[in-house]
């Protein structure tokens, strides 16, 4: 289907990086899922790298957070998407972020590509014994609860929180 794959963010992905965020925010008004910290180190690129081999190892963390990778996914230079995977859950995390969270370019919609992603995602999971995986998303997003039932996705419950709905789904629990 296509050579995407993914891969740490690195210090070569900043132009990639910041054409991804752009594209992303003229087609999502609603923030970003999957950059990690992104957001937060959006001025400077090397303190972000940093920080998500930070998170990554689980050190120098702030109160409240879990250790996380985060994935760009990769079709020769360009960012198809982004993927962050939390190692663990907290409560906020339990009941509306999960262990996953994502994003997939507006030009490479509806072309397989986020399940392609979430799929390689979910080997590192299993690889780092973050299984099962809890994986949510807004009530309203039609493409990504498709996209977490081909993945496997079996839906627990809605959890309602300040005017948002959030569907809860659990990947491999069959097999605790």
């Amino acid at each position: 289907m296509h050579d995407a794959k993914l891969v740490f963010p690195d210090y070569c992905h900043q132009q990639a990086m910041e054409t991804f965020v752009k594209e992303l925010r003229n087609h999502d008004h609603e923030g970003l899922n999957g950059v990690g910290f992104y957001e937060s180190y959006e001025n400077d690129f090397v303190s972000w790298i940093q920080k998500e081999k930070q998170m990554h190892l689980g050190i120098h963390m702030d109160e409240g957070l879990v250790p996380g990778t985060t994935f760009l996914y990769m079709l020769d230079d360009e960012i198809v998407g982004s993927i962050n995977i939390r190692h663990c859950l907290n409560d906020y995390l339990k009941n509306i972020g999960g262990h996953i969270g994502y994003s997939i370019a507006p030009k490479y919609r509806r072309q397989g590509f986020a399940t392609k992603m979430l799929q390689e995602a979910l080997k590192f999971c299993k690889q780092w014994e973050i299984w099962p995986v809890l994986v949510t998303c807004d009530e309203d997003n039609m493409a990504s609860k498709k996209t977490i039932e081909k993945c496997g996705g079996i839906f627990e419950n809605k959890y309602s929180h300040e005017g948002n709905v959030t569907l809860r789904y659990w990947i491999g629990g069959e097999e605790k």
